[in-house]
């Protein structure tokens, strides 16, 4: 449990994952995602995640690392939203305005 100076409250690290999420590229191409845990940094969680992505001569990966923010992660809570619902949807869009041919997608803050 991590208590936060701001809120004085305590908020757990997150133990859902996007791993074994299946998504979509632009070209309609399946992305299948392995997610590392979330780990505390500056006060918000961030995970790895894995995107995999079909090329001419296989497969390959590109990462992402997603931002949970302790507010945003306050705001799925108290909507009971489903996490992993919320950072798939947010991730497919994500890659969908994103160069894939990039080796690394960048930083997903998740909203």
């Amino acid at each position: 449990m991590i208590w936060t100076d701001q809120t004085g409250s305590s908020r757990e690290q997150p133990t859902w994952s996007l791993t074994g999420q299946l998504l979509l590229w632009p070209d309609g191409s399946p992305a299948h995602v392995r997610q590392g845990p979330f780990e505390l940094l500056d006060n918000g969680w961030e995970a790895v995640a894995c995107v995999s992505r079909s090329e001419r001569a296989g497969n390959r990966s590109i990462t992402v690392r997603l931002r949970l923010e302790p507010n945003v992660q306050a705001q799925w809570e108290s909507a009971t939203l489903v996490p992993r619902e919320q950072a798939a949807r947010q991730l497919e869009a994500y890659i969908r305005l994103r160069e894939w041919r990039a080796d690394h997608l960048g930083t997903l803050f998740l909203r």
